[in-house]
């Protein structure tokens, strides 16, 4: 099936087999990737030297020359933008160029009001070569194999169903709707059969374990499980690996600002795609280090020095999988899920994470703040027997080191996500 994968590179204008193949030699070739990085940020600069309105007038003092030898020193004299920074200055952003071919995104969802923008066909390129090489270094997958998706829109081709059906179809991808997962619904045991590797949100997964349990024993040829798009708790990684019998390997990625990352098999971190995005720390107001994207690939809507929105750290020590490339760790979530005190302060979601981690009955749960600064704690047990004392012991810790937030806790309902990415923390505190 690696012809279906050649036949959208075809129709795409796409080289994603070519970049794999790149990929596969760089990662046991450090300096060369390097070298190749390098190269690409000297590219891109110099090319928004000469073409892009709003990068020329700030990278018209320095030459050809400094770029080429001081790439990183330039880059760093750039300004930090955001999406608000972008939308205010669209108009002289984007410049389509004929040499470049672009396709149109949007990102949205969960993580605010929908924002629209281009990526190279170059990026594309390289964005699911990463996702390839990941799998196959993980996971043990080779372009062209079956897998299965369980997953909403944002892994989904929208408003576009027949396309979608075909390109599923060239992926050898069996695409299951992860919307709202019953017992009723239609799925074929003898495509799950096939299937070398599982790729979805963890509530959908995790939804297909419990309302479907009849499924498990079809994927009997699984290699590993790739989570995506949502934060990967260790109660529903646990519940994961011991229903399927498999290895679970989250995924972070942001489209928009070039990054796509993994965990590899020592799971402390993410490894990032550095060929083709630089990402760099960034201590916000809060104290707290924000990540910084530069899309070393698309040049006709460049990503510079952008704040994702996203909470990690990036560390550069070698990993004992044996893979160079630079990590994300203690990536936390996104900025805008801090819950606010009325004193102008914010708690950091993985304070709770912390409190609920204490306890083996808890699988899930959400936390909603309201406009007042109250909170709304939803936690799912396994014993829901345990409510009254688990969720009593909760209030009483946090109304200990908070007095401020007034604080109602109640049970969650089964978790079975929308159209949308589930969301574990969300203020409305404006």
């Amino acid at each position: 099936m690696k012809a279906g994968i050649k036949l959208i590179d075809l129709i795409r204008g796409t080289d994603i087999l070519g970049c794999y193949k790149n990929l596969k030699h760089l990662a046991n070739h450090p300096d060369e990737a390097i070298l190749m990085r390098n190269g690409n940020l000297i590219g891109l600069l110099t090319y928004l030297k000469a073409n892009s309105k709003y990068y020329q007038t700030l990278l018209e003092r320095f030459t050809d020359e400094e770029i080429n030898k001081y790439p990183f020193v330039v880059l760093n004299n750039l300004p930090v933008i955001d999406k608000q920074i972008i939308n205010k200055n669209y108009d002289i952003f984007y410049k389509s160029d004929k040499n470049r071919p672009d396709q149109k995104k949007k990102t949205g969802g969960s993580t605010g009001a929908p924002f629209y923008y281009y990526v190279d066909k170059e990026h594309l390129s390289w964005f699911w070569a990463h996702i390839y090489f990941f799998w196959n270094r993980f996971g043990g997958y080779q372009p062209g194999d079956p897998f299965v998706t369980i997953a909403g829109n944002s892994l989904r081709t929208a408003n576009r169903q027949a396309s979608e059906s075909v390109y599923h179809l060239l992926q050898n991808n069996y695409f299951i709707k992860g919307d709202v997962i019953s017992q009723d619904m239609k799925i074929s045991t003898s495509r799950i059969r096939k299937a070398r590797l599982l790729y979805g949100y963890p509530s959908s997964i995790q939804n297909i374990i419990k309302v479907r349990p009849d499924l498990l024993k079809a994927f009997k040829n699984l290699n590993a499980i790739f989570t995506t798009s949502e934060q990967l708790t260790p109660q529903v990684r646990k519940s994961i690996e011991t229903a399927f019998g498999k290895p679970v390997f989250d995924m972070y990625g942001a489209n928009d600002g070039g990054i796509q990352t993994c965990e590899c098999t020592e799971h402390d971190g993410y490894h990032i795609n550095m060929l083709n995005c630089h990402a760099e720390n960034h201590w916000n107001e809060h104290g707290m280090c924000e990540i910084l994207l530069t899309n070393l690939s698309s040049y006709t809507f460049p990503f510079i020095k952008y704040k994702v929105g996203d909470l990690g750290l990036i560390k550069k020590e070698p990993c004992k999988c044996g893979l160079t490339w630079p990590k994300v760790t203690e990536l936390k979530g996104r900025t805008r899920d801090l819950i606010k005190l009325p004193s102008g302060n914010v708690i950091h979601g993985s304070y709770f994470n912390n409190i609920f981690y204490r306890y083996e009955q808890i699988d899930g749960y959400r936390i909603i703040q309201h406009e007042d600064f109250s909170l709304e704690i939803m936690i799912h047990l396994l014993d829901e027997t345990q409510f009254s004392r688990i969720s009593s012991e909760i209030d009483t810790f946090i109304n200990k080191e908070w007095p401020e937030l007034k604080i109602k806790t109640s049970k969650l309902p089964e978790l079975n996500p929308t159209n949308l990415k589930f969301k574990l923390i969300e203020s409305h505190v404006v």
